[in-house]
């Protein structure tokens, strides 16, 4: 998927210590209007909740393309881009729960997952192992899903609101969503492969 890797360089330098850098300014950015997302959604302001999600996705990848293009890759924004990504699933699957957008079981699929994720991550960082690096498959899946919930809301917009959606749009929404929910668990497994592999590489003294 070429398309993650858009203005890479050849021989590009390995992640910096910088903080102040545009696409950490968009990433912290995008977790700044979540709230603001969440209030459009429990208070029925769908439209303006759709405008601030298809930026938010936008920006998602825009700031990983400023960050090769200008070689602005740093450590702290490695660990905003997919954290600013799991706080999106949260916040916003929250309010789409609680304005009837999606049901509850939903969200609690992908927050399983997630939680997974972090605790085995949190483990190999305590156990001062690197968490392993994000597969294409991650990242199809995380905009396949940011991809989903502007379709859920569409498809409210364009029917009569939450509890009569647009039927094709809610299909297709639901089709989104299962889909790179389970490319989502794909990840995860390829995460946890890269983990074992590294321990078995280590060795029973590693």
């Amino acid at each position: 998927m070429r398309v993650f890797d858009i203005g890479a360089k050849d021989g590009q330098a390995e992640a910096s210590d910088r903080i102040l850098t545009i696409p950490n300014l968009l990433s912290l950015a995008r977790i700044a209007v979540l709230p603001v997302v969440y209030l459009d959604l429990v208070n029925g302001r769908l439209l303006r909740a759709l405008v601030l999600l298809l930026i938010f996705a936008s920006t998602d990848w825009f700031d990983g393309y400023l960050a090769r293009r200008l070689d602005q890759i740093t450590k702290l924004g490695t660990l905003l881009d997919p954290i600013s990504d799991r706080i999106l699933f949260v916040v916003v699957g929250i309010g789409f729960v609680v304005s009837g957008l999606l049901p509850l079981w939903a969200l609690i699929v992908l927050l399983v997952r997630d939680v997974g994720v972090i605790v085995v991550g949190g483990a190999l960082l305590l156990r001062g192992a690197r968490p392993p690096s994000v597969t294409r498959i991650g990242k199809v899946a995380t905009f396949g899903l940011m991809l989903a919930f502007p379709l859920f809301l569409l498809a409210a917009i364009v029917g009569d609101g939450a509890s009569d959606p647009q039927p094709l749009l809610q299909a297709l929404a639901w089709v989104t969503y299962l889909l790179n929910t389970a490319l989502y668990y794909v990840s995860a497994g390829q995460y946890g492969v890269e983990v074992l592999r590294g321990d078995a590489t280590k060795g029973p003294n590693g």
